[in-house]
């Protein structure tokens, strides 16, 4: 096992409880993390106060090589971990304390909520990185996770990184570990001053905040008098990852981390903050959309509603997409709003007597013979 880094979280720790710029009273909510891992060590809840760590306890952990550790913001400690995941964005990012990840490429900003903004401490997933402010964490500098030449190939093909850069992150001593990048008080931010790609997710969830946002439960619907099994797939018929831990996301191919879990009927993305349930599993398995589209947001998440919800074509390829992949029987009859969809896409019946989207209105028979035929001969 590879020694933490013990310098760099006391610098860490010195930095964040800087008299000057913490926020009075200030005391980081520091968690236990897995040995060379980032999902929290803890038998109960990491939010919980029995698992939290003193400034002292973590270091201890540290130095013994017991595991990791976390810093996490909370909803009233205005800490915020901005999380970057694409390079292209951190030219916008205000000055202020940085951290390199593991992979030497990825950087954490660390800011102090400015008092006066009222749409901050949020959490704001991103497909550049995540705003992780309000029960969300990040690993602590000094922390080690193996970061492996396999890893960097896949960033390599993935067009995150270059191949020069891969040799020289495969150079750099400090591969794996979490570290200070510069060693820089932390700055106060606005909303309006981070980078735009992170207000505009946070508007477009304020413009949209009186859509339901309940978990997505597909209406169970017939198809000419038989039932299909699209609806009665569960989570767990899709992916056994994330039952008893958090896992690598089945469908991001990742290798490494821990950003995917199962509880209560749906998957849990953690690195979008949104829920899964089967149907929208599918429709990101399928390529239509992206967790971050699809899914249902968290509580206290500024993803947007689900665009899954009353939406036919989604319907159409998670079934077609279940159906190829043997999620369900070969002879699955098609959903009515499946039906509707290619009705609509290939101009077949009276557009006049088409239903809005969401609605399963029973099919003219002309209309679902001639959908049937094109469904049989063209796809």
């Amino acid at each position: 096992m590879n020694e933490p880094k013990i310098g760099e979280f006391e610098k860490f720790i010195d930095l964040l409880m800087d008299a000057e710029t913490a926020p009075e009273g200030y005391s980081p909510w520091l968690i236990p993390c897995k040995p060379e891992g980032k999902a929290p060590d803890t038998t109960i809840s990491w939010k919980a106060p029995q698992s939290r760590l003193t400034p002292a306890e973590a270091k201890k952990r540290l130095k013994n090589q017991w595991g990791n550790v976390g810093i996490a913001g909370k909803p009233d400690d205005r800490l915020i971990l901005l999380d970057i995941d694409d390079p292209s964005i951190e030219d916008e990012l205000k000055p202020t304390l940085k951290i390199r990840s593991r992979s030497r490429s990825g950087t954490h900003a660390i800011y102090w909520a400015d008092p006066e903004d009222e749409a901050l401490p949020a959490n704001i997933p991103t497909e550049k990185g995540e705003l992780r402010s309000s029960d969300q964490y990040v690993v602590a500098p000094g922390s080690y996770v193996p970061c492996t030449e396999e890893e960097l190939e896949e960033k390599v093909e993935e067009g995150e990184i270059t191949e020069e850069q891969k040799e020289e992150i495969l150079e750099d001593p400090d591969r794996g570990y979490y570290t200070i990048d510069k060693p820089r008080k932390i700055a106060p931010v606005t909303l309006e001053e981070l980078p735009d790609i992170f207000e505009k997710q946070y508007r477009k969830s304020q413009d949209t905040k009186e859509n339901d946002r309940e978990d997505y439960t597909p209406e169970q619907i017939s198809s000419g008098g038989d039932h299909s099994a699209l609806y009665d797939l569960e989570i767990t018929d899709l992916t056994s990852r994330g039952l008893t831990d958090r896992d690598p996301h089945p469908i991001h191919n990742s290798t490494t981390g821990a950003n995917w879990s199962i509880s209560q009927g749906v998957g849990h993305c953690w690195r979008h903050t949104v829920s899964l349930n089967a149907l929208q599993f599918l429709c990101v398995e399928a390529g239509l959309f992206t967790c971050l589209e699809a899914g249902t947001p968290h509580t206290g998440s500024s993803a947007g509603p689900s665009e899954v919800k009353g939406n036919d074509e989604a319907i159409w390829v998670a079934w077609k997409h279940a159906k190829e992949n043997g999620y369900i029987p070969e002879d699955d009859p098609v959903p009515v709003r499946a039906m509707w969809h290619i009705a609509r896409k290939h101009e077949i019946g009276d557009p006049e007597n088409h239903p809005p989207e969401g609605e399963s209105k029973k099919l003219p028979l002309k209309t679902y013979k001639e959908v049937l035929e094109l469904i049989e001969e063209k796809y």
